[in-house]
């Protein structure tokens, strides 16, 4: 019994070392998550559509998403097979047309395909259970021309009548670049650039501000915690720019909840997106860094520390505008092609690591966590499949245009929940480190280290004087780094850039200061004063 007792007590004696020098232990494991309460958020972007069916109708519902909630979070930040995510991003839900719903007939209702006020009602309670916050899409730069204002404006412009419900919109007698649409029936024109039945608000009218202030209570009224916008580079009319309609809504907002978090989408030149942050909303999408081309996609293989230079620019600018932006962080979103028809395989861990440990919100798109790859990359509608829960069991979901479904590559939900080497597994990992480590999302980057190679980038993060340093290991060699920017550094976490290699990759091993780094390695170092 002696003997069994001494060999358990070196055996754990072993454990403690080999945790404590960074050997096989994984902190993560260990360490303990604690729940977000504030704007500082794991986002998961549901395309509602496709997601999930709960009635067999061939379409995604908010019946569908509320019985996955616990795939994204069962409300535990410690346990579970949640992916982890304390943020809801949902795509365009009201009444329209179009199955994307860009083109809103009705601001106060959720679209019959979806549901009922009722269920969202619902799903927000079921959220908040858990912890996550929502946000809604919402499309304040143009309505559907079936909009019932729109239809009351061109009856009275084919009679003569340009004072009432013309006001809403951006309504002239000339045909130019600007009012390229004809209204039938008249010899008047309207604003509406991205398609014929998308006629243009007029936001400087304010008939139309007072309509978005009651839309926006409603929605705040219905526990909604903030708005995504939709094309905010747009809102420019004949008295309003960008920068005063959205600090106008902003501060409209935050008098009907102080905590609201709106994130905008201005799909521009980095120097864009930092003026427009002057309007004082909480986020911009951070589209310098997103989609094939983007720097996190380049630094998943290549000129690494290039990359984390450019975004200590990148968050030093928009905090010069304004000190409580948060940057929002992404690979990809419903507008572009797939993560897996843009990265070699190998590249995806990484490129998960590069945008989910940096300061500010990371937004995953859904299916992204598990390699969903788009069958063309030919129109936006491929880039909305079905996400893929079962590959042994397909979902019947339709897709206007798109072929039916087929098997993911690396296999669904059910699939890479069994597997702790995959791609699902270490998005869930780099979850609980943000949550294990609420420096990374909150602090500000301090520094951005040399390490005298490019495939190898940096950066430590301050946050009220708590430092972490997140090191990213791109190349295919491991590596020995002197770690002189931070005092007393203990291993946090670490996640693995390869899908095949995975399993059999040596740990990161940490020994003072001095840090053995394996090859396509990320890792997370906390600073112990």
């Amino acid at each position: 019994m002696k003997k069994f007792l001494s060999l358990l007590l070196a055996v754990s004696m072993i454990a403690s070392l080999l945790a404590a020098c960074g050997g096989s232990a994984d902190p993560v494991a260990k360490n303990k998550a604690e729940a977000s309460t504030d704007k500082y958020r794991s986002f998961y972007q549901v395309w509602i559509g496709s997601f999930c069916d709960s009635n067999n109708d061939q379409t995604g519902d908010l019946p569908g998403l509320i019985s996955k909630l616990d795939y994204i979070n069962d409300g535990d930040p410690n346990a579970g097979d949640d992916l982890g995510a304390d943020g809801i991003w949902l795509s365009p839900m009201m009444p329209s047309k179009s199955y994307h719903k860009y083109n809103v007939r009705d601001y106060f209702e959720i679209d019959p395909d979806f549901g009922t006020l009722e269920d969202f009602d619902k799903l927000i309670e079921e959220c908040h259970k858990r912890g996550i916050r929502v946000i809604i899409d919402l499309v304040l730069n143009h309505s559907g021309d079936d909009h019932e204002f729109f239809k009351k404006a061109c009856d009275e412009l084919s009679k003569g009548k340009e004072d009432g419900y013309a006001r809403y919109y951006n309504i002239s007698k000339e045909s130019n670049d600007r009012y390229n649409r004809a209204i039938s029936g008249t010899d008047y024109y309207y604003e509406g650039p991205f398609s014929p039945d998308m006629p243009d608000w007029n936001l400087s009218f304010e008939g139309t501000r007072q309509y978005f202030d009651k839309v926006t209570k409603f929605w705040l009224d219905k526990g909604v915690d903030g708005f995504r916008l939709d094309a905010v580079k747009y809102f420019e009319d004949a008295k309003t720019d960008a920068d005063e309609f959205l600090s106008w809504f902003y501060k409209m907002a935050q008098g009907y909840n102080p905590g609201v978090y709106v994130v905008g989408e201005d799909w521009d030149d980095a120097g864009n997106i930092y003026d427009m942050y002057e309007s004082g909303i909480d986020s911009l999408f951070n589209f310098k860094f997103a989609n094939s081309g983007g720097d996190f996609l380049v630094a998943s293989h290549s000129m690494t520390s290039d990359a984390l230079k450019k975004l200590k620019k990148y968050d030093d600018n928009i905090k010069k505008r304004n000190d409580k932006a948060i940057n929002a962080n992404f690979l990809t979103n419903h507008d572009m092609v797939r993560l897996h028809n843009m990265l070699e395989e190998n590249d995806y861990k990484m490129a998960a690591a590069l945008y989910m440990l940096a300061p500010g919100n990371s937004f995953t798109y859904y299916g992204e966590e598990i390699g969903i790859e788009a069958p063309n990359t030919t129109n936006d509608a491929s880039y909305r499949t079905a996400m893929i829960w079962d590959n042994e069991n397909l979902p019947d979901i339709y897709v206007p245009g798109v072929a039916g479904v087929e098997k993911n590559a690396l296999g669904g939900v059910e699939q890479q929940l069994k597997d702790e080497h995959s791609l699902l597994s270490t998005y869930r990992k780099l979850i609980k480190l943000r949550l294990q480590n609420p420096e990374i999302a909150r602090g500000n980057i301090e520094e951005v280290p040399d390490f005298g190679n490019p495939g190898i980038g940096g950066m430590i993060i301050n946050h009220n004087g708590s430092r972490v340093m997140v090191i990213h290991n791109t190349t295919d060699e491991a590596k020995e780094l002197t770690l002189d920017q931070i005092t007393n550094p203990a291993l946090r976490g670490w996640t693995y850039g390869d899908l095949a290699a995975e399993p059999n990759k040596e740990t990161p091993k940490l020994s003072g200061t001095a840090l053995t780094l394996p090859a396509r390695t990320s890792v997370v170092l906390k600073e112990v004063k």
